[in-house]
């Protein structure tokens, strides 16, 4: 995800002074410390509520923005070096607490009384969506919250518009109820995916990735690939497909894989542009192979009521199919250009791979066999991180028959308890943001008139419905998130694409495939904008 990888960095040890220092370094330090604390206790909260559930959905939800939204301001106050934005940091987080809270404790009677708006009800709201903007902003850049912006401004005021996005408008108060406080909008479906799926796989992943099994998978591939002509293309297009089916995150994968990969394809000869672009289509792949695949599946599966075992099966021919051809389309190349093996010596032996690390590869199939035996996704995540920590501590108690009560061990979960809740924090504020959008769209009746359009400019023509639907993936999925992109599409395009007579589910991943595919669309490319700075590269060659 965008923030996390430029936000990485150590805790600056001084201040400018230019800058208005208020703080002493020590400050930041107790901030990082209180982050840690919060977030391994929202990643403890988000295991333990799928075994014993405590609260009704909605108060879920609120819980899990609340510390999505706290943890945000909390790491930008501690890595922010001006006084300005530490003051600021301060301010949203508190009025992240007070809204969340102020919800929380009046959850019963908003739910009785959904209708009667009070004016506290409106200034909390309002206050609540600034939060969630501000957060989404910090996090995935302007271009989110600036769609958002425009969806609620044209909510509120389509009396004004002409014509074809004509509509009656809504008073503030009723809008804003409807965003907040009505519970759709912000608690809707997309945040309800967040609390409850993509958590517990975002703590797999950080579980995981604080295992070290990020290591084992790039030397797999490189064992199971390198021997050939194209051995460090082919070790990317594996890898990231590996690494990818995790995280989830075509710009992640990049960053996570790509610092290993792309050096080796120059180094066999490969053109700087060529192994970024290898790496970033290799990466963009990940979102959509089982068994994790990327955010918006689960969010598919809370759209549509399709299970998401259901929707992970579907995925895999065409996910293998990619890799087929990504690792076929390197090889080719590989043999053309007269590209010679790399150095045997620089490719892990199989069998010492597997010896060392073929345990990671356990907590994978254990999602895989609880998924395909009826058991819930939440559940089977839970399954998968059980089975990630117990072979850990006997894979290591081979070594020290202590490891369990060593600070190690301790570390391994500490470590990927706050991973986890970092990498939630961000995609809460987006599904809250997303929420706001699909909420906007769906009470202006924009959604209908879209659907109306659709029908009407393919004249009945099923592939011309399809094309439009496809470039209006691309469109939206080059400026945001690729989650928003799959949410706005759904909720404006696939109405139109069913009622011409496609399957439901094919429509889905159809619309899916398309938004992930705007990683590597010129102009925007995300995916291969970061694969050509780690490719020292020219951008525009890459993508």
């Amino acid at each position: 995800m965008k923030n996390d990888e430029n936000r990485n960095e150590e805790v600056v040890e001084t201040i400018d002074s230019s800058e208005g220092s208020i703080t002493k370094p020590v400050t930041s330090q107790a901030a990082m410390k209180l982050f840690s604390v919060i977030a391994v206790v929202m990643s403890l909260y988000q295991v333990i509520v799928v075994i014993y559930p405590i609260f009704s959905p909605v108060e879920h939800q609120d819980i899990h923005l609340f510390f999505a939204l706290t943890l945000i301001y909390i790491w930008m106050f501690s890595t922010s070096k001006s006084k300005s934005g530490k003051i600021l940091s301060i301010v949203f987080a508190a009025a992240s607490i007070l809204t969340t809270g102020y919800i929380f404790l009046n959850f019963t009677r908003l739910t009785e009384k959904i209708g009667l708006i009070t004016k506290s009800d409106t200034v909390i709201g309002v206050i609540l969506i600034i939060a969630v903007l501000e957060a989404t902003r910090r996090t995935f850049g302007i271009a989110l919250p600036i769609l958002v912006t425009v969806s609620i401004l044209y909510a509120k005021y389509g009396q004004f518009f002409p014509g074809f996005f004509n509509h009656a408008g809504y008073d503030w108060p009723r809008l804003i109820a409807s965003l907040t406080t009505s519970f759709t909008g912000i608690y809707g479906t997309v945040l309800d995916v967040s609390a409850t799926f993509l958590c517990i796989f975002m703590i797999f992943g950080g579980m995981l990735e604080a295992s070290g099994a990020g290591k084992f998978f790039i030397d797999l591939s490189m064992a199971l690939g390198g021997k050939t002509r194209s051995g460090p293309a082919q070790a990317a297009v594996i890898s990231s497909g590996l690494v990818g089916s995790i995280n989830g995150s075509a710009v992640a994968n990049v960053a996570t894989t790509g610092v290993f990969t792309i050096p080796l394809m120059k180094k066999t000869g490969y053109p700087a542009h060529l192994a970024g672009a290898v790496e970033a289509v290799a990466s963009t792949g990940g979102m959509i192979m089982p068994p994790v695949m990327g955010v918006g599946a689960f969010v598919m599966s809370g759209i549509t009521g399709i299970p998401y075992s259901k929707i992970a099966l579907a995925a895999l021919i065409p996910a293998l199919f990619y890799y087929f051809t990504c690792g076929a389309s390197v090889h080719l190349f590989s043999i053309r250009n007269g590209f010679k093996p790399i150095d045997a010596s620089l490719i892990p032996n199989l069998k010492g791979v597997l010896k060392e690390g073929a345990h990671f590869l356990v907590p994978l199939f254990t999602i895989v066999f609880y998924m395909v035996t009826g058991t819930s996704v939440m559940r089977s995540g839970f399954n998968g991180i059980i089975a990630l920590i117990l072979v850990v501590a006997i894979r290591n108690s081979f070594k020290n028959p202590k490891y369990i009560f060593t600070k190690e061990f301790w570390k391994f979960i500490k470590d990927g308890l706050i991973s986890g809740a970092k990498s939630t924090m961000n995609v809460a504020a987006a599904c809250a943001a997303m929420g706001l959008i699909s909420q906007a769209i769906v009470v202006s009746g924009l959604a209908f008139k879209i659907v109306y359009l659709i029908k009407s400019l393919s004249a009945g023509y099923s592939i011309l419905a399809v094309l439009l639907t496809m470039l209006v993936s691309l469109f939206f999925g080059m400026g945001i998130p690729t989650t928003a992109s799959y949410i706005i599409v759904a909720v404006i395009g696939a109405p139109a694409l069913t009622e011409v007579g496609f399957n439901i589910l094919a429509v889905h991943l159809f619309i899916y495939y398309y938004a992930i595919l705007a990683n590597l669309t010129p102009p925007v490319a995300s995916a291969a904008l970061v694969a050509s700075r780690i490719a020292e590269a020219n951008y525009t060659k890459t993508a």
